[in-house]
């Protein structure tokens, strides 16, 4: 017989995300997984959306910075080296097995289906590893007719691969001590020991949901909120974008989701593979010098 699953907590940041953070604090309360809810001053419901899970697996909605104990001026900028301490502060203290370091604007699942999140992570650390990747698949709209509290799975059926500096994404692990999340920007977490899976669990980022999001996103929310120091390390995926970028992308530039293929490719290609390739292509390389 199994033993009990640990406990285990997303830690979410989010700003002016009403439009899907119901669904994404559900998902992850269904897939047994428990949520803390860090909010960085909303103004468009965010909180009230959130606030219909409290008591019911979400443990918790903190105002930052004004209840978490960061400068009055984090208030007014896009001050992610603050919210990832805050993040790291709050795994350090919250009496959970594991965590998860995620966001308002993602979709988490497992790589086995069927098996709900919160109960592959216990197959994990029955398993004896400390920490899992994700890969991450970028949907994109293909129409503009996305509504807030729209399904997200249904409304987005096509996406693309991550660029380079998007692919690390070790974001859960086992709460044991202390671990960096801000020498990364939040790619990954640190810590002594790190023992990660192999097998990559599935991320699933809706960043863009319309034409109007994207340019209120964009323009509005993030770009004029940036710590220039922050931008050149951490919001590059912003630099290409004009006033005049089309958001909605055509299906033929974009890979249609299957999830059993995409799963299938998650095992065939998994970390252990991936090192053995880079090994041989070293060894080759040598070779070839001598």
């Amino acid at each position: 017989m199994l033993s009990e699953s640990p406990r285990v907590l997303a830690i979410i940041a989010a700003y002016n995300e009403a439009d899907v953070i119901a669904q994404v604090i559900g998902d992850l309360v269904e897939q047994q997984v428990s949520v803390y809810l860090i909010d960085h001053r909303s103004t468009d419901g965010t909180v009230e959306e959130a606030s219909r899970f409290l008591g019911r697996g979400l443990v918790a909605i903190e105002r930052f910075p004004d209840e978490s104990g960061f400068p009055p001026e984090d208030g007014e900028r896009f001050a992610w080296e603050a919210i990832l301490r805050r993040k790291e502060q709050l795994a350090a203290t919250l009496a959970y097995d594991w965590v998860i370091h995620a966001d308002a604007d993602e979709l988490r699942e497992s790589p086995w289906p069927g098996v709900p999140l919160g109960p592959a992570v216990g197959a994990v650390d029955r398993l004896g590893y400390n920490a899992i990747d994700f890969a991450l698949f970028q949907f994109r709209p293909v129409h503009d007719d996305f509504v807030p509290g729209g399904d997200l799975r249904s409304a987005f059926t096509h996406y693309e691969l991550p660029r380079h500096f998007d692919i690390l994404q070790v974001k859960c692990w086992k709460n044991t001590g202390p671990v960096a999340l801000v020498p990364s920007g939040g790619h990954e977490a640190a810590f002594d020991g790190r023992n990660i899976f192999p097998l990559r669990f599935v991320l699933r980022h809706y960043p863009i949901r319309s034409q109007s999001h994207g340019m209120r996103k964009v323009f509005r929310e993030r770009c004029p909120r940036f710590i220039e120091s922050e931008h050149g390390r951490w919001h590059l995926q912003y630099d290409d974008i004009t006033p005049e970028t089309n958001f909605i992308r055509s299906p033929d530039e974009l890979i249609a989701w299957d999830p059993w293929a995409v799963r299938a490719e998650l095992a065939i290609r998994n970390r252990w593979v991936e090192s053995l390739e880079t090994e041989v292509e070293r060894l080759r390389a040598e070779l070839s010098r001598r």
